[in-house]
């Protein structure tokens, strides 16, 4: 897959009044950090970005006047109300080096499997990876086309592509064929601990 081409400017300015004036122009602020190097600041038209963003398993080319850096999109920042984008930073790679990523991971083979009345409960979206980053994939296929009701597949029973490690603890569950009553009522059983831990959090941050 070819690396997304991404033309940027550096810039001199700072400051959050200069980046309304950007965002009103129609660009985005970042930053590109890297190994051993001073962070350097840069622009680029919004449209652009987003569509680097989107570019999920790609390498991004960003282009100066004066060259280039291959580089992944480290971290996003929008507006939590309308979504706008805010500023990006950016991470140079090493392409001799690997580094984790983060992978979405796509089920497949739900269309395929016996009519046992099961549905499919998926309890990990994403998978933290170790490969070089030419060999960072889009996504992880999770094949449920052979599951039955009761069963599932962990993370370590993904098939990955080659080069590819899988982070964090094998026996996670990543999905389970459960009957629709007992799905139900594990999302709830889910909800309620998500909200039990938020609640802790929040009492310990008073």
């Amino acid at each position: 897959m070819a690396n997304y081409q991404l033309t940027v400017e550096e810039r001199t300015q700072t400051g959050k009044s200069y980046a309304r004036k950007l965002r009103a122009a129609g660009k985005t602020p970042g930053v590109v950090y890297g190994y051993g190097q001073s962070a350097t600041q840069i622009e680029a038209e919004t449209r652009e970005v987003e569509r680097a963003i989107a570019s999920t398993g790609s390498l991004i080319d960003l282009k100066f006047a004066d060259g280039k850096k291959t580089v992944i999109v480290k971290d996003v920042h929008r507006d939590p109300v309308k979504g706008q984008l805010w500023h990006v930073d950016f991470h140079e790679v090493d392409l001799t080096k690997k580094l984790e990523v983060t992978v979405p991971l796509r089920i497949v083979g739900e269309d395929e499997r016996e009519s046992d009345g099961g549905v499919v409960q998926t309890h990990l979206w994403e998978l933290q990876v170790l490969c070089l980053p030419t060999d960072i994939p889009a996504s992880i296929d999770v094949d449920v086309s052979s599951l039955a009701v009761d069963e599932f597949l962990t993370i370590g029973q993904l098939q990955l592509p080659e080069g590819v490690e899988a982070l964090g603890d094998p026996e996670e569950m990543v999905v389970k064929i459960a009957l629709p009553t007992q799905a139900a009522a594990d999302t709830a059983e889910e909800a309620d601990e998500e909200q039990g831990e938020q609640a802790a959090e929040e009492g310990e941050a008073e």
